[in-house]
Formats: structure tokens, sequence, C-alpha cells
């Protein structure tokens, strides 16, 4: 079999591994895995480990027996750490969504909800006595995958994370641990982790890989790092080209962001002429998205245009058009649109 014939069939048995693994959902790619999730099935508020998403961005490691951390660079107490050395620290409990910074705005997304447990990274650092002149955390995967945060994000709320929803993580979702920066894009939360590096600045390359790039008439272009996980709200019921009988309809959805609770969410049957406020249920932590509904005497027959928009508690609130400079496609999180057929 020649090179072309091999990957073809490499490329059909991962593809039917990853439909096999989230039968019903969207595969996006097999190699590397990327999946997206269905939003619409949700029942409670966290996602089943099953139908959580997969955004890995190189072949998906084979091996995940729990093995060794090393930590190093600016650091006075350099080496391999297991979780023998780690078995003095107390474990942490978070709710958090985790996105990708590329997911779409949709209710087949890559975003998922879920409790994480596992070691506050500042007492995984400390067991290698970091250097007061380290400002950023070099973080790398056994795929290859490598990114630079600061280090102070990390010592404030990063975990070492190894269970997803009281389960040991999954190959396809980092096992035997990952990092986890709660209300952060995902691309910083590396899989498979195997090194840590205490560092004076970011890795050149890793620093460019995601950028919030806006066109500037004069100057070009400009490139910023990403923000927080920006606010979003997204309509999960009804679906996109539904036909509705005419009467009371229940329009339910999610809404989460990076920098606080949702605490308001309004809803428009009319494109966004008129809105109404929805019930929230806010019940979940800082980090969980946020459930909500509301209701629409839809009595006249004809296209109802359904429209979301999302306010958090920082008073951060989700455009209605996304900011024509923007030529990066991350960070896309515009007010979510939906057709249906009233009859």
């Amino acid at each position: 079999m020649d090179r072309r014939g091999f990957m073809f069939a490499t490329g059909a048995v991962l593809l039917a591994s990853a439909q096999k693994l989230r039968a019903g959902h969207h595969v996006v790619s097999a190699e590397p895995l990327i999946v997206e999730s269905e939003l619409w099935p949700l029942v409670g508020r966290y996602t089943r480990l099953e139908d959580f998403y997969i955004r890995n961005h190189f072949h998906t490691p084979q091996s995940s027996v729990a093995g060794s951390l090393a930590i190093e660079g600016e650091v006075e107490k350099p080496g391999q750490f297991t979780t023998d050395s780690f078995r003095g620290i107390a474990s942490r409990e978070v709710g958090a969504v985790l996105e990708c910074a590329g997911s779409p705005v949709g209710a087949t997304s890559l975003v998922s909800d879920g409790v994480w447990r596992g070691w506050p990274l500042r007492d995984i650092i400390a067991l290698a006595a970091p250097r007061s002149g380290g400002t950023y955390l070099h973080l790398f995967g056994q795929d290859g995958f490598s990114r630079s945060v600061p280090i102070e994000r990390a010592m404030k709320d990063g975990l070492l994370a190894t269970s997803l929803n009281g389960r040991p993580l999954g190959r396809n979702h980092g096992a035997p641990w990952r990092v986890l920066f709660p209300g952060w894009y995902g691309m910083d939360s590396v899989k498979w982790l195997e090194k840590m590096v205490v560092a004076h600045a970011a890795l050149p390359a890793v620093d460019r890989s995601y950028l919030q790039t806006t066109t500037q008439p004069a100057e070009g272009l400009d490139s910023q790092p990403l923000p927080r996980v920006q606010v979003k709200s997204i309509i999960t019921a009804p679906a996109d080209g539904a036909v509705l009988q005419r009467g009371r309809v229940e329009v339910h959805g999610l809404a989460w962001s990076g920098s606080g609770k949702v605490s308001n969410i309004q809803v428009s049957a009319d494109g966004g002429s008129s809105w109404r406020p929805a019930t929230v249920d806010s019940a979940g932590g800082s980090y969980d998205w946020t459930l909500w509904q509301v209701s629409f005497p839809l009595d006249r027959p004809g296209v109802a245009n359904l429209v979301s928009q999302a306010t958090d508690d920082s008073g951060n609130t989700q455009p209605t058009a996304r900011d024509p400079r923007r030529v990066d496609r991350y960070a896309y999180n515009v007010c979510h649109r939906i057709r249906c057929v009233v009859i």
C-alpha cells in the first residue's frame, strides 16, 4: 500500500472511531480529532462525558498511563514529579465551561460545561520553588502542542485536572492530566501535559498562534492576545428552521462568560425590534453556563426571527454584529439568530 492509500485507510479508521465515539454528533475532523457537541439535548447543567466536545491539535497520544511531569526553567528545584509528589496537595473541584476559541455561534459548537477535579497549579509549581523573575509558564503536551500563559494566571486559578464529571479523564480529553484555566479559551488548557517551564517571556511562535487581529486604516494590522471567554448565548430550542404551531412557544438556551455570571438574557421573536427578558437559572458556579427560558405568543403565521443576547455581571453585552475590522476567526460571540416558520 502506498502512502496515499495508507493515509486514506488510517483516516477512515479514525473517522469510524470518532463517529462511534460521538454518534449523532458532528465530526469536523478525524485527524486531528475534532468533534462538535450538540447543545440542544442537554439534560441538567453539565455535559455528559460522552457528549463533551473534543478539539485536538495534533495526533492523539497512544499512551494515557500516568507518568511524570517535568518542571524546569526559573525554578530552584527542577525535576520530574509524579502522583506520589502530589499526595500532600489538597485537590480542588470547579464547575467550568470549556470553549474552543474558534467555536461557532450555534447549537452545534465546540463548547461544553463540566465538573473538573485536580490539583491547584500554584501548589504543583511550588514543589519546584519558582524564582521571582519568572513571568510566563510554558506548557508542553505529549502530542507536541504547546502554549505560554502569564504565570499569574496559573497561580490564581489554574488546575492540573485529572477527572471530569466524577470520572478519570479519558484519552481524548488529556489523560492522565491536563491544564484547565477556568474562564479562558481552551487552547491554553493543554492536554496530556508532560512539561512546564517557568520563563521570563512567552514562546514567540506560540504567542502568535491565537490572536485577536483588527485592521487599522492607517497602520495596517493590530494583533493582541485573545481576552477571556467572551459573553455568549445560544438558543437550543426551538431548532433553526423548525416549523411551529401557532400559540405560545417556549424558547430555551444557554449563556456563559469568562468575566462573571450571566445576569441578564433578553430574547426577541422579531429579529431584534422588540425584546423580552428571559428567566435565568444561574444556580451553577461562577464559571458554569446559565440556563434560561422565555415564552412567546406566536399567533401569526409566517417567519419568526429569534435572537438572544446576554449580559454578564461585569457589564459585557453580546454584540449584535461582529466588528467589521476583525479579520481573525476567534472569540466569535455575536447574537445567536435562528429562523422558524409559524403555521
